[in-house]
């Protein structure tokens, strides 16, 4: 189908991933394809009647408008309404996310309240990977404080982003808040492509998901 389709990609960010060692392999994977990445760039306007996107270069302020036969797109993100209009909302966030403490998980201003996962400022990628390592997080840290206590439990940022490149291959991007790579199987290369992490995307993680996380088990 390559020979037949112009893939293009729209990404708001300088980069194909935040971490330069990612980052350069999957340029090279875009490439592979034959993907035409528009990095700085975010689309303006969809109009569905004539098939077109408007796409704007955040650098230099160009525009250009592409037709299209199917588009996937991510629209902007925020936190629910109810949430963005309560006053656990940080005001200093223009999504309405919950303003707490990154590494405890309590709030900034009630002390009585924790918060974790996709709603709060935390800075780091929203995956269920990092929820994982959040909860006991909290879990350690409410208790403590329904004690009248302080406690001890940090989460660094750990996120996990499995990349899958190809049918067969896949990366396995894990990170903390400053961008230091933390692989849960240090033996492996995570800085290249591997097809037993593909397996590990399509059979590992969904069980890992549906019967350990999900069950408070893991």
């Amino acid at each position: 189908m390559l020979g037949n389709i112009n893939p293009i990609m729209v990404l708001p960010t300088p980069g194909m991933f935040g971490i330069k060692v990612w980052s350069d392999v999957l340029v090279q994977v875009a490439a592979g394809y034959g993907i035409d990445v528009r990095l700085n760039s975010v689309i303006t306007e969809m109009d569905p009647a004539n098939n077109t996107v408007t796409i704007k270069n955040n650098e230099t302020g160009e525009t250009e408008t592409v037709e299209y036969s199917f588009a996937h797109m991510t629209p902007p993100q925020s936190a629910p309404d109810w949430l963005k209009n309560s006053p656990l909302a940080d005001p200093e966030s223009p999504f309405g996310y919950v303003g707490v403490n990154k590494h405890t998980l309590q709030h900034n201003v009630y002390p009585d309240v924790f918060a974790l996962g996709d709603c709060t400022t935390t800075p780091n990628s929203k995956t269920g990977a990092a929820i994982r390592k959040q909860a006991p997080v909290l879990v350690e840290n409410l208790v403590a404080s329904l004690k009248g206590g302080v406690g001890v439990g940090s989460y660094d940022g750990y996120a996990s982003c499995p990349i899958t490149t190809s049918r067969k291959k896949m990366l396995l991007c894990e990170f903390d808040y400053d961008f230091n790579l933390k692989p849960s199987l240090p033996v492996v290369d995570q800085k290249k492509e591997f097809t037993d992490y593909n397996m590990l995307k399509k059979v590992g993680l969904p069980n890992l998901y549906w019967n350990f996380m999900l069950k408070g088990r893991a």
